[in-house]
């Protein structure tokens, strides 16, 4: 090889090199360890950390470690869950024909519930998507009234099984109980989230 040409290799391979070195800085790989630790960390703010950390490991393959995307992801668990109580609810109803009269009106009840607290969830998750600076505060304020109001919704879900105990009462009364710990959990790291770009310790 020519004197020319080894010179001209040379300067290929340290460009493709320092190419690699400067993509690794702007797209940092986070090491499962690393996104355990994190999810672990953010959580401790939570009222269910156990629950807050479970329900997030799901998605740690695709997070990246900022609390923007942690709020989504929790958020995003909220809604799964949401989903899918509303579908068993709604299996319940139909395989029901031994419950009371006062269970299928409960469960009616919170099948309707269960609409209203997915919907909610869901333009929250929209609003987190589509987040700008100028606008932080209002959006944050909207995704904090929707997802508190999915929370007052669950709760009053239980209402009508106040006197009507039984095997619906109790597996209804599990999963709703569940579905509340999500959204507490999503709604305080909503909070930490906004008070946080507050003090500009974030970027959106």
């Amino acid at each position: 090889m020519s004197p020319s040409a080894t010179i001209f290799s040379v300067i290929v391979i340290a460009s493709i090199l320092g190419s690699a070195v400067a993509t690794k800085g702007l797209n940092p790989v986070h090491s499962e360890t690393h996104m355990a630790e994190f999810i672990n960390t953010s959580c401790k703010v939570t009222l269910y950390p156990q629950v807050c950390v479970s329900s997030l490991f799901s998605y740690a393959g695709s997070l990246k470690a900022t609390q923007s995307d942690i709020v989504k992801a929790a958020v995003q668990a909220s809604l799964v869950n949401a989903r899918n109580i509303s579908v068993w609810a709604t299996g319940m109803k139909t395989r029901g024909a031994t419950m009371s009269k006062r269970e299928k009106a409960a469960l009616v009840d919170c099948i309707e519930n269960f609409g209203v607290t997915t919907d909610q969830i869901r333009e929250s998750l929209s609003e987190l998507k589509k987040l700008q600076r100028n606008t932080f505060k209002f959006q944050m304020s909207n995704v904090k009234t929707w997802m508190s109001a999915a929370l007052t919704n669950e709760n009053s879900c239980l209402d009508g099984f106040q006197v009507v105990k039984g095997r619906v009462e109790a597996m209804v009364t599990a999963r709703v109980h569940y579905m509340c710990k999500l959204i507490s959990n999503a709604l305080a790291l909503i909070n930490r989230f906004a008070h946080m770009d507050e003090d500009n310790q974030i970027h959106v």
